[in-house]
C-alpha cells in the first residue's frame, strides 16, 4: 500500500463533486504545501479528494490541513498546450491544524 502525508494550506474553498458514474458526490480541494531549498521557496499543490466528512463546512480557502491518503499521478494539458502532471492524493486521514 502506497501512503502519502502532507502539510499545507488549502489553495480554495472546498468544493463538492458529483461522480461520473453517477456515485455519491465527493469533496474536492487542492493544498498548497510550501518548502525551502537554499533561498528559493518550492510551492507544490496537491489535488485531494474523498468522501465528505464532518470537517468538511470548516474546509476554506488558507485553512492548514495535514492530509494522509493514497498518491496517484495525473497528466492534464495546461492553458498554454504544455503536459503537465498532477498529483493526486485519495484522503484516508484529514486533520484541520
Amino acid at each position: 500500500m502506497q501512503n502519502i502525508e502532507i502539510i499545507g494550506n488549502l489553495a480554495q474553498d472546498a468544493s463538492m463533486v458529483q461522480s461520473k458514474n453517477g456515485g455519491d458526490p465527493f469533496m474536492s480541494f487542492k493544498v498548497i504545501c510550501n518548502e525551502k531549498k537554499g533561498d528559493a521557496e518550492v510551492k507544490t499543490v496537491y489535488e485531494v479528494t474523498g468522501k465528505s466528512s464532518g470537517v468538511f463546512q470548516f474546509l476554506k480557502q488558507g485553512k492548514r490541513v495535514f492530509v494522509s491518503g493514497m498518491p496517484s499521478a495525473r497528466a492534464y494539458q495546461s492553458k498554454d498546450g504544455n503536459l503537465m502532471a498532477q498529483i493526486v492524493i485519495r484522503v484516508h486521514n484529514l486533520e484541520l491544524l
